[in-house]
């Protein structure tokens, strides 16, 4: 990633003076950074307005940050982005943020991290999804696909009678746990496509397929609905 930050000027290290020479005790504080009053029985300490606490003052200011004392500069780090990250994750680089007052600790800094959208997987948590187009035919009698994975081709068994909407679940092919052990699973979720044009053979076997399913008895009528279901097999396949 580059970004932007603030950092101590290289020019005066941070003084924001021209040179050493430049630097001088404050002549309202004596170099206490307070000013005292007294008030009764009381003392009152108060920040000097001149030197704002710090106890010297600036005679002649820096060229390169006008007597600011930071100047900003892009910077450039690799992140390391761990497995299992989402929209949202933050990630914590201790000292990477803004200089600390009066040379204290640099802050941290944060990243938030936006996951970009697969062109073929959906993200429900840990798990995955896959939009699976099936052919009618084998949603009805069966078979093996091949499906994609993040780890490549796998084959998926489609049982008979597999319905439009249904889901099958491959187990610990999604993503990986955020700061755990385990990973989700990838679900295929079966689009069944229906042919849009039929030869007329292909109507008249599903005209006696569906007489079959319509009328009589599933037991009379198995054996002749088991031939029409290979007769419709034959044709698509």
């Amino acid at each position: 990633i580059r970004f932007p930050r603030t950092e101590p000027c290289s020019e005066c290290q941070g003084s924001g003076a021209r040179n050493k020479e430049a630097v001088k005790s404050c002549p309202n504080c004596h170099g206490s950074g307070q000013l005292r009053f007294q008030q009764g029985f009381f003392t009152v300490s108060r920040t000097c307005h001149r030197c704002h606490g710090e106890g010297r003052v600036v005679t002649e200011r820096c060229l390169a940050c006008n007597g600011d004392r930071f100047i900003k500069q892009e910077r450039n780090l690799t992140l390391k982005i761990p497995p299992g990250v989402d929209n949202g994750s933050r990630l914590r680089l201790t000292g990477e943020g803004g200089p600390g007052e009066h040379g204290g600790h640099a802050g941290d800094l944060y990243v938030i991290l936006t996951v970009q959208e697969h062109p073929t997987f959906s993200r429900h948590e840990d798990d995955l999804v896959h939009e699976l187009p099936l052919h009618f035919v084998t949603a009805i009698l069966g078979g093996k696909v091949e499906v994609p994975t993040l780890k490549g081709t796998t084959m998926l068994k489609i049982p008979p009678g597999s319905q439009h909407g249904q889901l099958f679940r491959l187990k610990g092919l999604g993503v990986p746990h955020l700061n755990g052990h385990g990973t989700g699973d990838l679900l295929m979720r079966a689009h069944i496509a229906m042919p849009t044009k039929l030869t007329a053979k292909q109507r008249t076997i599903l005209q006696e397929f569906a007489k079959t399913t319509d009328t009589g008895s599933p037991e009379s009528a198995n054996g002749e609905s088991e031939s029409i279901v290979e007769k419709v097999k034959n044709l698509f396949e």
